[in-house]
């Protein structure tokens, strides 16, 4: 499912510019002892976002001896990786393969192996690309979802419009219960409508339905009472 990062955010009521190449963390300040978490929003590779709840207010892995203290929900890894589809880029791509295809016209074809360097080329410019689109003001907005763990627990993609839900309006209230985000999950088998920042892609506006009639006599055994 695809979702706008800008709108998410908004969504979270969080003003501050997030860009390619920046980490953001949210505290989430809660009274009483090792109760206190945070969401670090971490956009450090042009191409991808983590969104992670971690233990305490620092955004720093927590060492064993000082995480054990915390609510088990905070214990277990709850993220979501998202994919960043739009990135601005198009234009300069272009440019790029058609300089390349100039350059390599009128040359004899050595079939030889592609440098080995090439690849580590390819990542600076494209993270340059990314840097410079974020000074002309066109920060990348388009991502889709490519993993979710909540707990501990792989969420399925049906679930993740209601979960990301749950998961703005928690950041938003600086209150993000990870049990509530794995109770979200199970509420797909009805249907939902997505937030405002997503979009669903494929078939995930189908509606899951449960069937009482079919499941009321799960479990039941004549003769016993």
């Amino acid at each position: 499912m695809q979702v706008n990062v800008k709108q998410f955010l908004e969504e979270c009521g969080i003003s501050e510019p997030f860009y390619p190449g920046k980490k953001l963390i949210h505290p989430c300040r809660q009274a009483g002892e090792y109760k206190s978490h945070c969401v670090v929003m971490d956009w450090r590779s042009p191409d991808h976002v983590r969104i992670e709840l971690k233990a305490g207010l620092s955004g720093k892995d927590l060492v064993p001896e000082k995480l054990k203290y915390y609510p088990v929900s905070l214990q277990s890894p709850t993220y979501v990786d998202i994919e960043i589809t739009n990135d601005n880029k198009g234009e300069k791509e272009g440019e790029r393969e058609e300089e390349e295809g100039k350059s390599s016209s009128g040359k004899g074809g050595g079939g030889g192996k592609k440098p080995a360097g090439k690849r580590l080329e390819e990542v600076k410019m494209m993270a340059a690309d990314a840097f410079g689109s974020v000074m002309e003001g066109k920060i990348p907005e388009m991502g889709v979802i490519v993993g979710m763990v909540v707990m501990g627990t792989e969420i399925a993609q049906e679930a993740y419009a209601n979960v990301m839900g749950k998961l703005a309006q928690g950041i938003a209230h600086a209150k993000v219960s990870a049990t509530d985000l794995l109770a979200r999950a199970g509420d797909f088998v009805t249907k939902y409508e997505p937030p405002s920042f997503m979009k669903p892609k494929g078939d995930e506006t189908a509606s899951y339905k449960y069937d009482r009639e079919k499941n009321a006599d799960i479990g039941y055994r004549p003769g016993f009472g």
